[in-house]
């Protein structure tokens, strides 16, 4: 009993007291958020270029616009958007900036501390993202809002180091739980979406408590039905050869995804390198992204009312599904790429509901098939943010939770993890590391201790490599037949550079055979010697962003003695554990 009196009080502190009421603070900043948001809609986008958006059937009915009534004013509205959310980051909250929930990922994984003035500076400048017209999510921001409450809740509490960075996981999924009416999912998320391929199974039971809190406070306010409402097909409906179309719809998806992520990071890296003070960069981004509102009107804003349209049949024609996909695709590009506040979890929901939607009305006209519209339309949207974001199973339970029903579950399932497996490994959430060995914040967990004692020259192999007139073809060539991802570049028996397999996909194909490896390989890489310990590596690995070290004989030298990666370091530490 004196055990029991002992550890109660803890698991009741870090079961539901720390979760409820990061859930309550969560809910209630979610109000607040979607009340400023609706409050600068209503002032700028409504009553100055004279567009009132569709709702989706969550948040009612009313008439809307097919299209701005002074659409010549949406690119200037969205600038004056940009340039205040660009002003308001740049000297209160730089960590506001971009996509919010990419920001609290790499605040989990770095260890850093968010606070509420983030919190508050993120619902502001995403507010006015989103009310002056810019193409963005709401999901991003109250995620990282979530984040920040979480934090803040760890540091009143007095929470250790690890204990923190759960609360502000927890604070993540409770956000989630709140905007999207889906407390199982942003349950689920809060342990996901860290990770391409593991989770963080920690957060899992207090994030169940904060985001039902969370949910309920928020629902209390705007109701509790759910987002979208649409009759989909059973699959005893529809019939089980549909689940060849939903395949289908897989791989299409698939192909969105890469395109989408190419698009994003393409059009970022064009701002980053965009020589103009970073306050002008966001103003910049926002009148491109107005222009492409005013020619593609879903992607004013936020853009679920023109999806609902689609799922209750109201509208189906090709020119909005083609022009709702490309324009928010750009849209959000542009507008997150350049610096605005905003999410981009949102975005990729929309841009799958036109994806699932087009596929449906393509293979029907093609085929003369009698493919559902509505079911194709919302497995679509899951897929594409499964894809996007490499969360496959939280999105399988949102998709539950926004339609109010499982009868799509087992074609989302086919089309989900399809999209998942073939989409690439690149995420629109550029944080995210593959598993918790890749993580700085777990870092300590993953036997590091044990690695003090493994040298290199125990576990390294021996190297491959190529000379700097080494034509790229040849080195992708390979790369590819060893199944490695790169390869150092050697002048005699000297390392010189580094060439990866990503160095080598980031140029033109066309290219290819008249580059060489010395032109675009990374010249003075980081290396490793045989008496470095593993736990060295490990450590340089992570800091550096980078998979493998040429192992030199002596520093001096810089002569090729092996090559370490870390899957070899992944190797010696589950060894070490087993």
């Amino acid at each position: 009993m004196r055990i029991i009196a002992k550890i109660l009080p803890v698991m009741l502190r870090r079961y539901l007291l720390i979760p409820a009421t990061i859930g309550v603070l969560t809910g209630v900043f979610a109000i607040l958020f979607v009340f400023t948001l609706d409050l600068i809609t209503g002032i700028v986008l409504e009553k100055i270029v004279g567009y009132i958006q569709p709702l989706p059937a969550g948040e009612g009915t009313r008439e809307f616009s097919d299209k701005p009534e002074r659409f010549y004013l949406l690119p200037l509205t969205v600038a004056v958007g940009g340039f205040i959310s660009g002003i308001l980051t740049h000297f209160l909250s730089p960590e506001s900036a971009g996509v919010g929930t990419d920001s609290a990922i790499r605040a989990y994984h770095r260890k850093e501390r968010l606070s509420i003035k983030s919190s508050l500076v993120k619902l502001l400048t995403s507010a006015v993202t989103i009310g002056t017209g810019g193409t963005s999510g709401r999901e991003g921001p109250i995620a990282l809002i979530g984040a920040g409450v979480g934090s803040t809740v760890g540091n009143l509490f007095r929470l250790g180091e690890k204990d923190r960075r759960t609360a502000l996981a927890v604070g993540l999924g409770a956000g989630i739980a709140a905007i999207f009416k889906a407390p199982l999912a942003g349950a689920i998320i809060s342990a996901e979406v860290f990770f391409k391929r593991d989770f963080e199974v920690e957060a899992m039971i207090p994030s169940f408590v904060a985001s039902v809190v969370s949910y309920s406070v928020f629902c209390m306010v705007f109701g509790f039905q759910p987002i979208f409402s649409s009759e989909v097909l059973s699959l005893s409906e529809s019939g089980y050869l549909s689940l060849l179309a939903y395949a289908g719809l897989g791989l299409f998806c698939a192909l969105v995804v890469r395109l989408f992520t190419l698009t994003f990071f393409r059009v970022k890296s064009y701002f980053d390198l965009l020589k103009v003070h970073s306050v002008l960069k966001p103003a910049i981004g926002g009148l491109l992204a107005g222009i492409v509102g005013a020619v593609a009107v879903p992607a004013i804003g936020n853009g679920y009312g023109w999806i609902q349209l689609i799922l209750s049949g109201e509208r189906t024609d090709l020119f909005l599904i083609v022009s709702g996909l490309i324009g928010v695709a750009i849209g959000v590009s542009l507008t997150l790429g350049s610096g605005m506040s905003g999410g981009v979890f949102g975005p990729s929901v929309l841009i799958g509901g036109f994806t699932g939607a087009l596929f449906a009305k393509v293979v029907n006209d093609l085929t003369g098939a009698d493919l559902h519209v509505p079911s194709f339309t919302i497995v679509g949207m899951v897929s594409v943010f499964a894809g996007a974001a490499k969360a496959p199973l939280s999105t399988l339970i949102l998709i539950a939770e926004m339609t109010g029903g499982y009868d799509l579950l087992v074609p989302a399932m086919i089309s989900v993890f399809i999209s998942y497996f073939l989409s690439g490994e690149r995420s629109i959430f550029p944080s995210q590391v593959p598993t918790r060995v890749d993580s700085p914040a777990h870092i300590e967990e993953w036997g590091i201790l044990s690695l003090e004692k493994e040298k290199v020259r125990d576990h390294m192999k021996v190297p491959i490599s190529v000379v700097p007139e080494t034509p790229v073809e040849e080195v992708l060539r390979i790369i590819s037949g060893e199944l490695i991802g790169g390869v150092p570049v050697v002048s005699g028996a000297r390392v010189i550079g580094i060439v990866t397999k990503s160095d080598i996909m980031a140029l033109n194909p066309a290219l290819r055979k008249e580059r060489k490896a010395g032109e675009i390989m990374t010249p003075n890489p980081i290396v490793a010697v045989p008496e470095d310990t593993l736990a060295d590596c490990l450590r340089v690995m992570i800091g550096a962003g980078v998979g493998r070290l040429p192992v030199v004989e002596d520093r001096e030298s810089m002569r090729l003695v092996g090559i370490i990666t870390r899957a070899d370091i992944g190797k010696a530490i589950r060894r070490s554990r087993f």
